[in-house]
């Protein structure tokens, strides 16, 4: 690490933003912040899948209708397939095929993006099949009151979530009218 970035007040570093190690202080090495990020995966995997396990199972002892299972399940199946997306590139930035998985320059200031993306992924997921069930978007979902129809719908939209934003927000310029200060810029 440069003395730049162990600098906060240096001018570069003021310019640009805040960038490795000092947007993640909390982490003493790179090697700590991934064995962190690991972890968090691992947690997010058990919890996720048990939620899933017990809502099938209990989900009538627990007094839920049909609808809500569904919502859940409709929301897990993003947050799932966000965490997938968010698994796969931590491997790809982690393992890279090499004996010694931290020799190569991690970027610790991408922490945020990595812990949010499930979560994000999630949100994302579960509005977009709202929308469809709704029939607000033109697009069609079968079994619309499948559980597992929606679990498996969202887990696609939650792993294509950025690709999912951008498909919605140009549908959007598309339906919203344009008004007279969007032309200015």
């Amino acid at each position: 690490m440069t003395s730049q970035n162990n600098n906060i007040n240096s001018p570069s570093t003021s310019l640009s933003g805040l960038e490795g190690r000092d947007c993640v202080p909390f982490f003493k090495s790179d090697k700590s912040q991934i064995v962190f990020e690991f972890w968090y995966l691992v947690a997010l995997f058990v919890l996720a899948c048990t939620t899933l396990i017990l809502l099938q199972l209990f989900s009538d002892c627990l007094g839920l209708r049909h609808s809500d299972k569904l919502v859940l399940f409709a929301a897990l199946g993003g947050f799932l397939g966000g965490w997938v997306y968010d698994a796969k590139w931590f491997y790809r930035v982690t393992a890279r095929g090499k004996n010694n998985q931290y020799d190569f320059p991690w970027q610790p200031h991408k922490f945020y993006w990595r812990i949010l993306t499930p979560f994000l992924s999630g949100i994302v997921a579960l509005a977009t099949f709202l929308l469809g069930t709704t029939d607000f978007l033109p697009i069609a979902i079968k079994n619309k009151e499948s559980a597992r129809a929606a679990f498996a719908i969202c887990f696609l939209l939650g792993y294509f979530s950025d690709l999912v934003l951008s498909r919605l927000a140009a549908w959007a310029e598309k339906i919203i009218p344009k008004t007279k200060n969007d032309n200015k810029d």
